[in-house]
């Protein structure tokens, strides 16, 4: 088959609820649709992220959790994000609960075929390559990270390991995703130890820190405007396909598109009403049949 290839910029703020069933619903339908890979860059607004197995009584603040539980109650969801309101979700991968803000981090999910990238399967072989195109994404820009623990990237300063970047995935229906975060603020840092407690497992090197000790935001000088172009150029490079020198014509918002991108977001709508906006879903991980 031709390779396929899609880019999804940035779009206006939606609930974090929008954003992950968006994001399962491309990984459900790309391989039957003939995909190769894709690139999504998206932000959330305040919102913490649980990983599937998380407990949130015990990582997130109490006080954050009842207000959640009050919104849930008394108001519920929509698509569009809430005002002064800090959301608590749960992804489709593992590891660690996180903090998302619009201003404070930038996320990305990269997507690729299974059954057209098989080197990808084993799960460390995919992490380490797929990390790989995150930290050379970055490099044009002279920002020198490295992979550290199961799937972090860190910066170095004076000597002391840093993390900017946490990365986690999930598989679905011949389709891998990672999907991670870069700090573009220290101001997410100072909300984080706000919100969230000290993590109950943590990796080797992470020595106890602190949250403020342990992470750091990217450099000042970094532009996530450049920094787009560079990834889609690397996925592009160690896809052994020719960079493309207009991405209007891969983006999913694009006729080549068309019919994929609405299976995406019909069956997302099911989705995020059925499992992600779903106070069970989040709080307990179940969900109702």
């Amino acid at each position: 088959m031709n390779p396929k290839v899609f880019f999804f910029p940035p779009i206006p703020p939606r609930s974090p609820y929008y954003n992950l069933a968006v994001e399962e619903a491309i990984a459900v339908n790309l391989v039957n649709s003939q995909i190769t890979a894709g690139i999504r860059l998206w932000k959330n607004p305040d919102s913490i992220i649980l990983g599937l197995s998380e407990n949130p009584y015990r990582n997130i603040k109490k006080e954050v959790v009842s207000a959640y539980e009050k919104e849930v109650n008394e108001v519920g969801f929509g698509k569009k994000p809430k005002p002064n309101f800090c959301y608590i979700a749960r992804r489709a991968s593992g590891g660690g609960t996180v903090f998302h803000s619009l201003t404070g981090n930038i996320n990305y999910s990269l997507y690729f075929n299974l059954e057209t990238r098989k080197e990808l399967f084993p799960v460390k072989d995919s992490y380490d390559r797929i990390l790989g195109i995150i930290s050379k994404s970055l490099s044009h820009q002279n920002i020198q990270s490295f992979p550290k623990g199961k799937s972090d990237l860190v910066l170095e300063k004076e000597g002391v390991f840093k993390k900017i970047s946490g990365n986690a995935q999930f598989r679905k229906r011949g389709c891998i995703v990672q999907h991670g975060t870069l700090i573009l603020e220290e101001d997410l840092i100072t909300r984080v130890g706000e919100v969230l407690h000290h993590p109950p497992e943590e990796p080797d090197y992470r020595k106890e820190r602190s949250h403020k000790e342990f992470l750091t935001s990217l450099p000042t000088f970094f532009s996530e405007e450049k920094w787009a172009v560079d990834l889609v150029r690397e996925v592009f490079q160690y896809l052994g396909e020719p960079i493309p020198g207009d991405f209007s014509k891969i983006s999913f918002f694009s006729q080549d598109f068309s019919t994929f991108r609405k299976q995406v977001l019909r069956e997302s709508e099911s989705i995020r009403k059925k499992k992600y906006q779903n106070p069970e879903y989040t709080l307990h991980r179940e969900i109702p049949t």
